[in-house]
């Protein structure tokens, strides 16, 4: 195809392209164009297909024959622009303009973005190393325990740890206004009206006042209840209460006990422990469950230490991205949020009547978090990027076999899942895993100071996890 082609990139890594197409290539296409019609209409004179060209542009109207021939040219012309200026575009472009004789058309297309870090290798940080108490072991026994306990119904006033039903509302008193306002306030000037906290028809709540409403006599207002019984009380949350937004402030409660029940928790055996799955003592299942609050705190902290280090990044970096990247971030969100809705059970269209909005409206909402989002996997890519950080085919393996070792000797089982891992979504996940991983500890060594130079890192970007 012969195209006449000229780009213009502007200030937003978006790239202009206009490409003229030569008029003998026009007319061949046309030609070809014609002889497909005339396989399909009837010629009048002609068997079907044989009508000479002259005589199918006359039948259809060179215009109307003209205009098809150019929308199944859009296609193909951009494909042949693209590799002929060698550009790789970011994301879909869009026909700006397009004019007819002599055809040209006007292609926007999206660059990849461009994104300057700053001196990331200069930021120091400690990084305390993960640790699991005792007292987390425990708890998560206490856990277990929770889930074996024996429930039951009893006729008497409650006590601490009882299992209760209660109904009921809780709000924040409205504090009075302040004493310099109300001087040019009415006498009987208040704030807004009070804030509920707690309202609920039915919900079962543990009588544990290290657990409800830590602090506050919450717990010892409830203790001595009995069913039907209700009781009004008030009482100010301590000023270093967990949450700040209640601490300090009076609540008022009225609350209706509807059912008592006894709770029965089992000791803490090894009978338990084989109730619980296939563990032969206590300490087995203590063993797993510290093995497993560990995994889950290091997940937490590579998760926590990875998004630090993004804000940091965040600040010195520079970029320059295309429209384009916005809105198909923007895509991804509204796409997630509508089968967020389906699965709610509500269509997408009964949603949009009862929240009064558009789909132009929504896509606006979403725009502020789609730009940070971008932004934030722009400037850890291009970590990972500088860094030369890479998944190789025996980093897929180690991962592959290590997750294939909990399914034991099940062959179908392990040849199954060997090749989910191995492709498509699996392989996907398994290739991110790995290099946030290694990014992970990267990260780690940047802020220690201990980073290898830039041309021997590869060599040391699989160093074994903490």
């Amino acid at each position: 195809m012969t195209l006449t082609i000229e780009t213009k990139e502007d200030d937003q890594r978006q790239l202009t392209m206009t490409v003229q197409v030569s008029e003998d290539q026009v007319e061949q296409a046309m030609r070809q164009s014609a002889r497909k019609l005339g396989r399909d209409i009837h010629v009048p004179g002609f068997r079907q297909g044989k009508a000479p060209y002259s005589v199918i542009l006359r039948r259809v109207g060179r215009d109307a024959l003209r205009a098809d021939t150019i929308d199944e040219l859009i296609q193909p012309v951009f494909a042949e622009a693209i590799e002929t200026s060698q550009v790789e575009p970011y994301g879909g472009p869009s026909l700006d303009n397009m004019e007819m004789e002599p055809l040209v058309f006007t292609f926007t297309v999206p660059l990849a973005p461009e994104v300057t870090l700053g001196a990331y290798r200069e930021i120091r940080k400690e990084v305390e190393p993960v640790s699991i108490t005792d007292e987390a072991v425990e708890e998560a026994l206490e856990q277990v325990r929770n889930r074996h306990q024996v429930v039951e119904e009893v006729d008497r006033a409650a006590a601490l740890d009882d299992l209760v039903t209660v109904s009921g509302k809780g709000e924040l008193v409205a504090k009075p206004a302040d004493e310099d306002a109300e001087e040019d306030a009415d006498e009987d000037a208040v704030d807004a009206a009070p804030e509920v906290i707690f309202e609920e028809e039915s919900i079962d709540l543990l009588l544990d006042s290290e657990k409800l409403f830590a602090g506050t006599p919450f717990v010892e207002n409830l203790v001595g209840l009995s069913v039907g019984d209700t009781k009004s009380f008030n009482f100010v949350f301590p000023d270093d209460f967990q949450s700040e937004d209640l601490s300090g402030r009076e609540a008022s409660f009225e609350i209706t006990v509807l059912n008592v029940k006894n709770r029965e928790l089992p000791e803490l055996t090894d009978e338990l422990a084989k109730e619980e799955g296939e563990y032969e003592t206590l300490d087995d299942l203590r063993l797993f469950l510290r093995e497993g609050l560990e995994k889950e705190a290091i997940s937490n902290a590579k998760n926590e230490l990875i998004e630090e280090m993004t804000d940091d990044l965040l600040e010195d970096a520079k970029m320059v991205y295309p429209p384009a990247a916005v809105e198909a971030e923007i895509d991804g969100m509204v796409e997630q949020f509508k089968q967020q809705i389906t699965r709610s059970g509500w269509t997408w269209e009964d949603y949009l009547k009862l929240q009064g909005g558009t789909d132009e409206k929504m896509r606006e909402d979403f725009r502020d978090s789609a730009v940070k989002s971008l932004e934030r996997r722009l400037v850890l890519r291009q970590l990972i990027v500088d860094e030369d950080l890479r998944v190789d085919e025996a980093d897929i393996e180690a991962a592959v076999e290590e997750r294939l070792s909990g399914f034991g000797d099940n062959v179908d089982l392990r040849k199954s899942m060997g090749n989910y891992f191995r492709t498509g979504y699996g392989f996907d996940m398994i290739s991110s895993e790995i290099l946030m991983d290694k990014a992970y500890n990267r990260i780690k060594l940047i802020l220690a100071g201990e980073a290898p130079e830039l041309e021997t890192a590869a060599e040391t970007d699989g160093e074994e996890e903490e």
